[in-house]
């Protein structure tokens, strides 16, 4: 049975409580009603391409609650000198990498994908406290589990300090508008 919850924002979406749920697994009524399990079709480049705008909608959020909803209560990551072990840890890294990440922007571009597995490359431009501005890139590999959550993530990312001015991520704090450009249209 493929996700329901594939074709919603879960950031923005009214029914957010609903499709938590439904990701989560917890809604035992559907479960018993169809007598099958919940589980996810193979990845596409259609959901891929979709699953990388979700994360990059959650990620643009910077709400660290709402971003943990896309993970397994077991998630593993690796980010930089960070290992991540659980759906708590998760939320509680996001939470203190935002507070350190101020004015954060992000885009993720598909890099390639298999039936549970997702590559992206990314770039993100954000500011310190002191205000020296920042450009960084990375890459990531992505493991889904069954239900469509992601169970592994593992983060590859290089700091450029870059002059205020130099900026490319210049549209108002929050998803990045439809028309912006990729990371590809922007030579990146």
């Amino acid at each position: 049975m493929a996700n329901w919850c594939e074709q919603y924002d879960y950031v923005l979406n009214p029914l957010r409580e609903q499709c938590e749920q439904k990701w989560r697994g917890l809604n035992s009524q559907k479960e018993s009603e169809n007598n099958e399990q919940t589980s996810t079709s193979p990845i596409t480049e259609e959901t891929a391409i979709q699953k990388v705008r979700l994360a990059e909608d959650g990620w643009n959020s910077r709400d660290p609650e709402k971003v943990a909803l896309a993970y397994t209560t077991d998630t593993h990551w690796r980010n930089r000198i960070h290992f991540v072990k659980n759906g708590e840890e998760a939320q509680a890294f996001l939470d203190a990498k935002w507070k350190k990440e101020l004015e954060y922007r992000l885009i993720k571009e598909l890099w390639a994908f298999t039936e549970n597995r997702i590559a992206v490359r990314y770039a993100y431009e954000w500011h310190d406290d002191s205000g020296n501005w920042f450009r960084s890139y990375g890459n990531e590999n992505w493991e889904f589990d069954a239900d469509g959550l992601m169970k592994n993530r593992f983060a590859c990312i290089n700091d450029l300090p870059i002059k205020e001015e130099d900026r490319k991520f210049r549209w108002p704090q929050g998803r990045r508008p439809d028309n912006h450009p990729g990371l590809s249209e922007l030579g990146l």
